[in-house]
C-alpha cells in the first residue's frame, strides 16, 4: 500500500498541475466586463469536478467530510475563523459593484474547490497517519502548494513567502475543524470570505494584527485537536467506512 504521504504528496501535485494547465494552456482568457472574473471561476470549477469524481470513484464522499454537512451542532467552531475573516474588512471594501459580485463568486468557487481538494480528498488519504500529524501536514502541503503564485502566476517572491506560511497556518486549522465538525462546508465559506475580504481590501491589514492571525491559528488548532481531534476523526472515518464498505484505501 502507497504511504499516505506520499499519496497526498502525489494529489497535490496532481490537482495543481491540472489547475496550471486549466488556467495557462487549456480555457482561453475570460475576463468579459459584466464579470471580469469569469476565467478563474471556470478553472476552479473544473478542478472541483475532478475531485469530487476522484473522492465518488474511490468511495470518499462522506468520509472525507465532502458530501455531508457533518456534526451541524459544532458549526459555530468556524465562528472565529469567519471573525478573523471579516477583520480584514475594517477598512473597507475598494472596487466597482459589478467588480465585487464578480470577485464573491469567483473566490467562493475557490474556497470549495481548494477545501474539497485539501480538506477533503488530501486530508482523507493522510487520515491513517492521525489527526494530529495529518492535520500538520494538511497545512504544510496547502502552503507550499502557494508557491505556484510565483512559479506561474508573477506573483512576487517576498509577497509569496509570507502567503505561504499564512495559508499553510489556515489550512493547518481548517483541517482541525473538519474534523471537529465532521464537513468541509463551514471552512468553504470562511475560506472564500477570507479571500474576499483581503483581496478587496483597500489596504494590507498592519502587521501587528497579522502576528495576532498566525497566533490564533496555531493555538485554536491544537485547541481543536485536544478537545475534538483523534476521537472524532476515527469515528467519522469507521462511521462513513460501514455505509460505504467498498471505499477504497490510499
Amino acid at each position: 500500500m502507497r504511504h499516505p504521504l506520499w499519496g497526498a504528496v502525489e494529489l497535490t501535485l496532481a490537482w495543481h498541475v491540472v489547475l496550471v494547465l486549466f488556467a495557462k494552456v487549456i480555457l482561453p482568457p475570460l475576463a468579459p466586463s459584466w464579470f471580469p472574473d469569469l476565467g478563474a471561476s471556470a478553472v476552479n470549477a473544473v478542478c472541483f469536478v475532478g475531485v469530487w469524481f476522484v473522492l465518488w470513484r474511490w468511495g470518499w464522499l462522506r468520509r472525507s467530510g465532502v458530501a455531508t454537512l457533518g456534526r451541524v451542532r459544532r458549526w459555530w467552531l468556524a465562528v472565529p475563523m469567519l471573525v478573523v475573516a471579516c477583520s480584514y474588512a475594517a477598512p473597507g471594501l475598494h472596487a466597482s459593484t459589478s467588480l465585487l459580485v464578480s470577485s464573491l463568486v469567483s473566490l467562493l468557487w475557490v474556497g470549495i474547490n481548494e477545501e474539497v481538494y485539501s480538506r477533503g480528498l488530501v486530508q482523507q488519504a493522510l487520515t491513517p497517519l492521525g489527526a494530529t500529524r495529518a492535520a500538520l501536514a494538511v497545512g504544510f502541503l496547502f502552503g507550499v502548494g502557494h508557491f505556484q503564485n510565483y512559479v506561474f502566476f508573477g506573483a512576487a517572491l517576498d509577497d509569496t513567502l509570507w502567503q505561504v506560511l499564512s495559508a499553510g497556518l489556515f489550512g493547518f486549522t481548517c483541517a482541525t475543524l473538519r474534523y471537529a465538525i465532521g464537513s468541509v462546508w463551514p471552512m468553504v465559506f470562511v475560506h472564500g470570505l477570507d479571500d474576499f475580504f483581503q483581496i478587496r481590501s483597500p489596504g494590507a491589514i498592519a502587521d501587528w494584527w497579522e502576528v495576532c492571525v498566525y497566533v490564533f491559528h496555531v493555538a485554536f488548532g491544537v485547541w481543536l485537536l485536544r478537545r475534538y481531534g483523534s476521537g472524532d476523526a476515527a469515528e467519522t472515518d469507521s462511521a462513513a467506512a460501514r455505509e460505504d464498505p467498498t471505499s477504497r484505501p490510499f
